[in-house]
């Protein structure tokens, strides 16, 4: 292969390959963003057409002790945000 051309291959495969990247066709990546979430909120969803027409009404009653356990669970853990800067720690073996 003379020189020339093995210069016009080497500059012109590179130069191919980033236009390549550039095209607009999104990829199965982009395509699928979100759908792991949407299919998650779906199987855990006990009524599925509440998805598509929520209800208007408003919550009259609920389990007291359930809610005593939001409220509970909210003041420990949600409003902590120094609980945020700490440190994770691995623990391999006990060890540290």
């Amino acid at each position: 292969m003379k020189t020339h051309q093995t210069f016009a291959v080497l500059v012109g495969f590179p130069v191919i390959a980033a236009l390549a990247a550039c095209t607009t066709e999104p990829t199965l990546t982009e395509r699928n963003f979100g759908k792991s979430v949407r299919q998650m909120v779906d199987a855990q969803t006990y009524d599925p057409s509440t998805l598509s027409t929520p209800s208007t009404e408003t919550i009259e009653s609920s389990d007291g002790r359930r809610l005593e356990n939001v409220l509970e669970t909210y003041r420990n853990d949600v409003a902590a945000p120094a609980a945020v800067n700490d440190d994770i720690v691995i623990s391999v073996d006990g060890q540290r």
